[in-house]
């Protein structure tokens, strides 16, 4: 679905922001890019869908190289919602907003308005299709990012940040309604977190430190690398040095650190 070919990126064409790059993400899968402030995992999903140019390597998309000439149908495969919500919102209610990028394809009246209020529905937005902005939470204003990128029906949603800004109950309806979208409707899902709880919950993370890949493999296995995490300023949350310690304990049965691992998913 994505394969990423030896990138680099630098903004001022000198200190590279990314270099070196390889990873590939498969179809409907739920991976998560880990990183402390400045290790390049934004700057990453921005060269993903288009808005930055790699200055060296290659990107595939769905089999399409990510160039001038396949630019619109890849924009048509791949959406992105930033960090913050506010900074999102382009018309003046809910309705709008899902609508926008409708709009601008140039969609039928009454087409557009089942898709609004399908996706509003499916986000669980649908009583709110009349509010202005400021009336939302910041959870329910990522579910409107979220919908109207979801309308335009693409195979991949990078979501940037996307609980870095709210609430533990704004958290856990984002978490829920990722997880609705990856394993009901298959959508293939990248979130971009330093939140390493957050990430626990995925297939697969990838960890970038100072623009480079460090480490790459399942939570599990990722999570064993207690060292190499925290020299990259992520610090695991104490669930996780639970399990880990616990499945380092030769006493211990692999039922028990089992049963404690899938605790750990649900909290």
């Amino acid at each position: 679905m994505i394969e990423v070919k030896n990138l680099s990126f630098s903004y001022n064409g000198q200190d590279e922001a990314l270099s070196d790059i390889n990873l590939a993400v498969s179809k409907g899968t739920w991976v998560s890019i880990l990183g402390h402030n400045g290790s390049g995992k934004s700057t990453l999903a921005k060269l993903i869908v288009g808005l930055l140019v790699a200055d060296r390597g290659e990107i595939f998309i769905g089999g399409m190289s990510l160039d001038d000439e396949n630019l619109e149908k890849i924009r048509k495969k791949i959406g992105i919602v930033f960090q913050n919500p506010d900074n999102q919102f382009v018309g003046v209610t809910v309705r709008h907003d899902i609508a926008f990028g409708l709009e601008n394809q140039c969609m039928p009246h009454d087409d557009m308005v089942l898709k609004v209020e399908h996706y509003a529905k499916l986000v669980e937005m649908q009583d709110y299709l009349n509010k202005e902005p400021h009336q939302l939470s910041g959870g329910q204003k990522q579910r409107v990012a979220i919908a109207g990128a979801l309308a335009m029906e693409q195979d991949i949603l990078i979501l940037d940040e996307a609980t870095s800004m709210l609430d533990p109950e704004g958290t856990r309806e984002i978490i829920a309604l990722i997880r609705m979208l990856n394993r009901q409707y298959g959508k293939t899902i990248i979130t971009i977190t330093h939140d390493l709880s957050f990430a626990s919950l995925s297939d697969h993370l990838m960890v970038l430190k100072d623009g480079k890949l460090i480490l790459s493999g399942t939570p599990k296995d990722v999570f064993k690398e207690e060292d190499l995490l925290r020299s990259s300023n992520l610090e695991l949350p104490f669930e996780i040095k639970l399990y880990n310690a616990v499945s380092r304990d030769e006493t211990m049965s692999d039922r028990i650190t089992e049963a404690l691992w899938a605790y750990n998913l649900k909290t």
